[in-house]
Parts: structure tokens; C-alpha cells; sequence
């Protein structure tokens, strides 16, 4: 049986409405995996996602942050505490589906490399990591890393070099992940081709082709032998009012 499973920064859950239900009813994916809510858990719209078949397991905050899993069965065992670190910033929830442990994230940005939020952006890795290799069996981090993990993944990586989101000691806090055994899932199967998922919104960014792949898919060897494929999903963005991030989509196989 085939699992489809979605990463999204919605960049405002309620903003979004139209642009994620048009995806949804289009795609029908099995678990969508969405950052940067804008909303708490009273303010969430659990009953538009009802409708269209889902459950919601939401932990939900205003202003920037935000995580929810939906998905057409309840997430088992769902936890929203990192090791109690940022206690303040919903940006982390975890749940399984299916057998696969998904911890979907939304890491802090750190602002300017310069600003204090910076360190608690590297910290933020490190604590990830230790939490996922924690975790038994099928595991996969999704999510918005905020960072490009190499050249071919942001427009201009001479120009960008040093900069937020494409700092060395971000992308070598990255590469320890893969140092742990977790995988790029879309670097596997597309080792070579340009691809973002992010755009500003100014300077007409997503019709110049200036962006950035910062909404990654890492997976454990358990779960990586399960998943068959993945893309970016680059056409909600071209649509009206939409997310500055589009979906990364990931397809596993699993026993009946």
C-alpha cells in the first residue's frame, strides 16, 4: 500500500485556506505535515479539515510559529516537548502513522548570523538530532530546516555564502545528520538538479527562479528502504495569494 505524505510551510494557516484545500482535493495525500501556522489550536480549523477527511493534531501558536500533523488516521503517540528546549516556541510535533515515527519541525531562522537567535538556531539542530536517533524504528524528520543544504539548492551560492539560511555552520550542522545515517530523501533521487521550495515574495523571486530548497525530508535507514520517491510540488505557488514555500511530497510503501 502506497502513503502519501506532504511537508508544508503554510505561512498562515487561515490566510491559506483556499490554496491548501484546492491542494488537498487535488493531491489526497495521506498525512500533510504543516509549519508556520499563525494560529493557536482555538483558532486552527479543524472543521474545514474534517471535511475533507482529516484529523488534526495541532500545536499551534501566533505569530511565526505553529506545527500540525493532518491525516486521514489519528498520529499515535504525538508529542510537542523537545527535550524542553524553547518551551515558549511551538515548533515541533511528532506522531506515527502507519508504523513511521514523523517529527515535523519548523526551525527557528536565527535572523541575522550576528543576532544571539543565531546560536539558538544551531543549538536547535543539535537537540533535533539527538531526539530523532532517539527514536525506534521508521523515522523521518520533515519539515522547514531553513537552510539550503548545498550549492544546488539556493540560486546564488558564491553571493549567498555566510549569509542566514546558507551559513556554513548551519549546512555543517545539516551534514551531521547525514553523518547519523539520515538521508536527504530528495537529493536521493534528484542527486543533480537545481530545486527550491521557498521564493520570496519580493523582487518577483518565484518568476526569476531565485530561490531556495529549505524544506527537507530526512529519513533513517528503516524508513528510507520504504520510501519510493519524492518531489517538490512547485505549482501552488504560482497560484493566487499563495504560501512564499510549496509542498514537498514523498510517496513510502508499506505492507497491508
Amino acid at each position: 500500500m502506497k502513503i502519501i505524505i506532504a511537508t508544508w510551510n503554510v505561512n498562515s494557516v487561515r490566510a491559506r485556506m483556499p490554496v491548501i484545500t484546492r491542494w488537498i482535493k487535488k493531491e489526497k495525500p495521506d498525512v500533510l505535515c504543516m509549519q508556520e501556522l499563525k494560529a493557536t489550536e482555538e483558532q486552527f480549523p479543524f472543521e474545514e479539515f474534517s471535511y475533507l477527511g482529516y484529523h488534526s493534531t495541532v500545536n499551534g501558536q501566533t505569530r511565526w510559529n505553529g506545527v500540525a500533523i493532518i491525516s486521514r488516521q489519528p498520529p499515535a503517540d504525538v508529542k510537542t516537548d523537545m527535550m524542553g528546549f524553547l518551551p515558549d516556541q511551538r515548533r515541533m510535533i511528532a506522531g506515527s502513522v502507519h508504523g513511521i515515527r514523523l517529527i515535523n519541525v519548523y526551525v527557528p531562522n536565527g535572523g541575522d548570523v550576528d543576532n544571539p537567535r543565531f546560536q539558538e538556531k544551531l543549538q536547535y539542530y543539535e537537540i533535533l538530532r539527538e531526539y530523532s536517533l532517539a527514536s525506534p524504528g521508521p523515522t523521518v524528520i520533515l519539515g522547514d530546516f531553513n537552510v539550503a543544504p548545498g550549492p544546488m539548492d539556493t540560486h546564488s551560492p558564491e553571493e549567498q555564502n555566510g549569509m542566514i539560511c546558507y551559513h556554513p555552520l548551519e549546512r555543517e550542522q545539516l551534514d551531521k545528520f547525514i553523518s547519523a545515517g539520515f538521508t536527504d530523501v530528495y537529493r536521493r533521487f534528484h542527486p543533480e538538479n537545481k530545486a527550491f521550495s521557498w521564493w520570496d515574495y519580493r523582487a518577483a523571486s518565484f518568476r526569476r527562479k531565485r530561490g531556495m530548497r529549505l524544506d527537507l525530508v530526512l529519513a533513517n535507514n528503516a524508513a528510507g528502504r520504504m520510501i519510493i520517491d519524492c518531489d517538490i510540488d512547485v505549482e501552488p505557488r504560482s497560484w493566487e495569494k499563495p504560501s512564499d514555500h510549496t509542498p514537498v511530497v514523498f510517496n513510502i510503501e508499506i505492507s497491508e
